[in-house]
């Protein structure tokens, strides 16, 4: 299996039976949905869920159930359940979006583990036996060091920055720079589009 990142946290997945595109948001290449066979939400707002470029798709769609509502068509997933989309078998993990502030309330977040490899949107979901994380990096609910924390209690063999649509490559750099530094283990940073394989 393989997988690419389109920016903030599109993640696509070259699965046994075709492509699945997790979170397609409009701070992402939408490319990535051309020859796609299915799309994973993990929830409804705005940087991960384009909703006139996924339902111009027609794909088949499996979401939180607000994820799905925005949509008005696909299928409802919730935490704990396991389902195969194009041949590879997913666990729905997680439960709330983290706290972006006290005012605001937390959806719904799923996050997706499959082969070792574990998408947990916007949530610093548990898991064991995590071999490659995709860590979120930067945006509202975000700081660097709750980032290190989580990627070292996770502990995978390899950790994959993504959901830092918000900054520059400067920004980039300084944040991979730091969470470097704390010990992180495998951080690696992959170019757009770049595959690899696991």
């Amino acid at each position: 299996m393989k997988f690419s990142l389109h920016g903030q946290s599109a993640v696509a997945i070259e699965a046994p039976e075709g492509r699945i595109v997790i979170d397609p948001g409009p701070f992402s290449d939408l490319s990535c949905l051309e020859g796609a066979g299915a799309v994973l939400l993990t929830h409804a707002h705005g940087d991960h869920l384009d909703v006139d470029a996924v339902r111009a798709t027609g794909l088949p769609v499996w979401g939180t159930q607000e994820a799905i509502d925005a949509l008005g068509s696909g299928t409802a997933v919730h935490t704990g359940e396991e389902f195969e989309v194009l041949g590879l078998k997913i666990l729905a993990v997680g439960g709330l979006h983290e706290e972006i502030h006290p005012s605001i309330p937390r959806p719904e977040n799923l996050g997706y583990f499959f082969g070792g490899v574990l998408h947990p949107g916007d949530q610093w979901i548990a898991a064991d036996d995590v071999e490659v994380l995709l860590l979120p990096i930067a945006g509202p609910w975000v700081r660097g060091a709750d980032a290190a924390d989580y990627a070292m209690r996770i502990g995978a063999r390899l950790t994959v920055p993504m959901h830092d649509a918000v900054l520059s490559d400067v920004g980039k750099h300084i944040t991979d720079g730091m969470l470097q530094r704390t010990g992180v283990t495998g951080y690696q940073r992959l170019a757009p589009g770049e595959y690899i394989e696991v």
